[in-house]
């Protein structure tokens, strides 16, 4: 019980810290070419496949939208089944991020439905609705702490995009407002590495970089709920130009935390930018 809540908890975390979109997504409205990012990756448990997470993001003129979907395979779904799927829109600059919507659904292995939704407006704190309800009584996030944040999905963006690196890989903070947990996602560089990825996918220089939980109030991730220390997450990070945005994107190719009961990792397994199989910068 106690390794299974461990693994719960680092899952969802660690696919925070690397693109959990999903293919399918739709693009902006807004005039002007668009650039589409895409990437699939798998999950790994001590070498065993727990699942997949694919992304189709659009970015046109100032508007960004992303799908996202998370879903578990293999041995997990004896004890955890679990299918995230999520949508989120907005505005991207070169160094900022505004969410305009947010939505989030949830089926467990039970057939449970939860859906969230954050709709952002203005300075104020974004409108909460979730479906069923739930309480937030003793876990409360106060208004004030969540103004300014960003929704799950769009911290992703805000890393990938390179909105919040200020020309610097890796050297990013997303204050993140989930609905339950207000948290920062840091990051933060390591050193400069050659990597050479098993699956042939990549090849040279890249940055490993660290990132870290940085809870601030609400629910309290099982991980931490089991009393364990939280374990430091590594990710191998690549910079790739787009000629339609005429910016890079800062693309985590494997994230991996090692554990007291192995590594879990999340590897990129495809990717493209603009409809092309890029190079490195």
């Amino acid at each position: 019980m106690k390794t299974r809540h461990f693994f719960l908890g680092l899952i969802p975390l660690m696919a925070l810290g690397g693109p959990v979109f999903a293919a399918g997504g739709a693009g902006s409205d807004s005039m002007g070419p668009a650039s589409q990012f895409q990437m699939t990756m798998t999950i790994y448990a001590g070498g065993i496949t727990l699942g997949k997470m694919d992304i189709d993001a659009t970015v046109r003129g100032g508007d960004y939208h992303a799908v996202s979907n998370l879903e578990t395979s293999g041995v997990v779904n004896a004890f955890w089944q679990a299918e995230i799927q999520a949508t989120s829109s907005g505005k991207v600059s070169p160094k900022n991020l505004n969410p305009a919507l947010y939505d989030s659904f949830d089926i467990n292995r039970t057939g449970k439905r939860q859906e969230v939704s954050l709709t952002y407006d203005s300075a104020d704190p974004p409108r909460l609705y979730a479906d069923p309800p739930y309480s937030t009584t003793g876990y409360e996030v106060k208004p004030d702490d969540q103004k300014a944040t960003l929704d799950p999905l769009s911290a992703v963006m805000f890393i990938v995009s390179g909105a919040g690196t200020s020309g610097t890989p890796c050297s990013v903070t997303a204050p993140v407002f989930d609905g339950r947990r207000r948290y920062n996602i840091e990051m933060s560089k390591a050193k400069d590495v050659d990597i050479k990825m098993d699956n042939g996918l990549y090849a040279g220089h890249a940055l490993l970089c660290q990132i870290k939980y940085h809870q601030l109030s609400g629910f309290k991730p099982h991980v931490l709920k089991a009393n364990e220390s939280f374990p430091a997450i590594n990710a191998w990070v690549v910079s790739y130009p787009s000629a339609v945005r005429g910016s890079d994107y800062v693309v985590p190719l494997r994230v991996w935390a090692d554990t007291p009961y192995g590594m879990v990792s999340v590897v990129a397994n495809s990717l493209k930018i603009d409809g092309q199989t890029p190079k490195a910068n």
